[in-house]
C-alpha cells in the first residue's frame, strides 16, 4: 500500500502543479533535503519519462559562492489547506479458476484522509537577479563540483518548494473480507473453506517543516554564473571540457531521449524494450532470484529505496557498493563479478527497473504481486500501452475510450479486473461511473511510465519463471 506520506505529497501536487512543475518527494525520509537553495543533480541511471529523480549533495548555493553568507529570505505563498478524503467499497460474487479455485465472494475498501496546512516558499526572479550580480564563485569550487565537472553532468538548484506548516497525520487503509471454498496463494488469503481477511493501515506523523514538493533549475558556470530559469536542454552546467573516463551508465535510448525535445511514447518503448533486452540477457537463475526477491522487498518501501540509493552510488563512483546483510546484501553480490564491482548492463538495468518500481505506490506494488501470481501481467502491458498511445502528448482533461477487447479489461466485478482499476486509479485515472470512458489526467503521465516500464520488465523476469 502506498505510504501516507507518498500520497499527501502526490495530492499536494495534483493541486498545485496542474501542468506538472513540481516534484513530489518521494518518502519522509527524503522530506528535508529539497529546501530552497538546495543542490541537486540527476541520477546517473533514471527515464524523463517517469520524472527523472535527483540525488541531493548535501550542499547549498551557499557553498559554492563567495563570500559564505546565509541565503536571502524567499517568497512565502500560503498558507493553503488541504482536506483529501476517499472511502470507497466494492462487493460482489466472483468464480475463479486456474491457480486460484473456488468461489469467493465478499467486500473490498480503501480509505485515505490526508489534512494538511502547507505553504510554498520561492526564490524570486528579484532575487536571482541580485545574486549573480553580487555574489561571485568560489575558487577552487568544492571538490563534489570539480567532480560533477569531469564527469561532464548538470547541477540544480531547488527554486521553488512546498513545505508543511504544522504537524500533520497522514492515514491510509486497505481492507477486504470474503467468504467460501476458496485456494488462494498465500499473500492473499488461506486454503480452504471458510473467511478471508485482509486488513493493512498506515499512519505516519509528517513534522512541521517538512518539504513535500519541489521545483529546480539548471545553474549555469561560464566567466559568471547564472540560472536557467526556462529549461533548455542544450545548455550545460559547465564549459564543454573531455570528460574523464566514468561508470555512470546510461542506456542508448535513454542517451537518444536527452537531446529530444518533443517526447513520445515511441521513444519510451524503445527505452524500455533496451532495458528489457538486458534483463533477458541474463542467466535465467539469476532472473528467478531477482524476481523472487524484489517480491520480497516489495513489503518495504524503504529498502527498495534503499537498494535503489546503493546501486546507484555505485555504479556513479564506480566502487563497490558497501556490504550490507539480508535480502538486499544477497542481491548486489548477485550483481557482482568476483572482484566485487557491479557488472554494469546488469546491475544498470535493474536499476531502471528500481527506478520504475519506485516511481509506483505501495499499493501498486501489492497489485503487481497478485498479477505475478495470476499470470497475466501480459494484458495489463497492452492496456497501459494504449492509454499512453493515445494520450502521450496530451495536455489538458479529456475523456477517452479503450478498445472493446481491453475495455472488458476494467469493466465488472471480477476481482481480476478490480486489481487493474486499482492500478491505473494509483496513477490517477478513474473509470466514469456513467459511461465506459476514463477522463485522461495528464498529471497521471509520469506514474503511467513508470508503471508501463515495471509491467514490461517484470514479465520479462516473470518468463523464466
Amino acid at each position: 500500500m502506498a505510504s501516507a506520506f507518498e500520497w499527501a505529497a502526490k495530492s499536494v501536487v495534483r493541486e498545485l502543479s496542474k501542468n506538472g512543475e513540481l516534484i513530489p518527494v518521494d518518502s519522509l525520509k527524503s522530506s528535508t533535503h529539497f529546501s530552497p537553495y538546495c543542490l541537486v543533480r540527476k541520477k546517473s541511471k533514471s527515464s524523463l519519462f517517469w520524472r527523472s529523480r535527483y540525488v541531493w549533495l548535501n550542499m547549498t548555493l551557499k557553498d559554492i559562492l563567495d563570500p559564505s553568507s546565509p541565503e536571502p529570505e524567499v517568497t512565502q505563498l500560503g498558507p493553503f489547506h488541504f482536506n483529501d478524503e476517499v472511502d470507497g467499497q466494492v462487493s460482489g460474487s466472483v468464480e475463479v479458476t486456474a491457480s486460484v479455485q473456488g468461489k469467493i465472494s465478499g467486500q473490498f475498501s480503501k480509505s485515505n484522509r490526508t489534512i494538511l496546512e502547507v505553504k510554498t516558499l520561492i526564490v524570486s526572479p528579484n532575487t536571482w537577479e541580485c545574486l549573480q550580480k553580487e555574489r561571485k564563485l568560489k575558487t577552487p569550487q568544492p571538490f563534489l563540483i570539480q567532480q560533477l565537472q569531469e564527469r561532464g553532468e548538470n547541477l540544480y538548484v531547488v527554486t521553488e518548494a512546498v513545505k508543511t506548516q504544522k504537524d500533520a497525520i497522514l492515514k491510509r487503509s486497505r481492507k477486504g473480507e470474503g467468504a467460501g471454498k476458496i485456494t488462494i496463494p498465500a499473500i492473499l488469503c488461506v486454503q480452504g473453506e471458510g473467511q478471508c481477511h485482509l486488513n493493512k493501515a498506515n499512519t505516519v506523523t509528517v513534522p512541521e517543516g517538512s518539504i513535500l514538493a519541489f521545483q529546480v533549475a539548471k545553474l549555469i558556470f561560464r566567466d559568471h554564473w547564472r540560472v536557467l530559469s526556462l529549461p533548455d536542454k542544450k545548455q550545460k552546467t559547465f564549459p564543454f571540457r573531455a570528460a574523464a573516463p566514468s561508470k555512470v551508465i546510461q542506456s542508448d535510448s535513454c542517451k537518444k531521449t536527452t537531446v529530444s525535445i518533443a517526447l513520445d511514447f515511441k521513444q519510451l518503448q524503445a527505452e524500455v524494450e533496451n532495458e528489457q533486452n538486458k534483463l533477458t540477457m541474463m542467466n535465467r537463475m539469476l532472473q528467478q532470484f531477482l524476481l523472487r526477491a524484489l517480491l520480497e522487498l516489495f513489503q518495504s518501501e524503504e529498502d527498495l529505496l534503499n537498494l535503489e540509493d546503493m546501486l546507484e552510488q555505485s555504479l556513479y563512483t564506480g566502487k563497490p557498493p558497501q556490504k550490507v546483510e539480508g535480502k538486499t546484501g544477497n542481491i548486489l553480490s548477485n550483481l557482482q563479478d568476483e572482484n566485487g564491482q557491479l557488472v554494469e548492463k546488469l546491475a544498470g538495468a535493474f536499476l531502471y527497473l528500481l527506478g520504475a518500481l519506485n516511481a509506483l505506490s505501495d499499493i501498486q506494488h501489492q497489485l503487481l504481486i497478485q498479477l505475478l501470481e495470476k499470470k497475466i501481467l501480459s494484458r495489463e502491458v497492452n492496456l497501459v500501452k494504449e492509454i499512453l498511445k493515445e494520450n502521450f502528448n496530451q495536455t489538458e482533461e479529456k475523456p477517452f475510450s479503450l478498445p472493446s477487447e481491453l475495455l472488458s479489461f476494467v469493466q465488472g466485478q471480477d476481482e481480476n479486473l478490480t486489481l487493474t482499476r486499482d492500478l491505473l486509479e494509483e496513477c490517477g485515472l478513474w473509470l466514469s461511473d456513467s459511461e465506459p470512458q476514463f477522463t485522461w489526467n495528464p498529471s497521471a503521465l509520469h506514474s503511467l511510465c513508470a508503471l508501463y516500464g515495471s509491467l514490461v520488465l517484470l514479465q520479462a523476469l516473470s518468463e523464466a519463471c
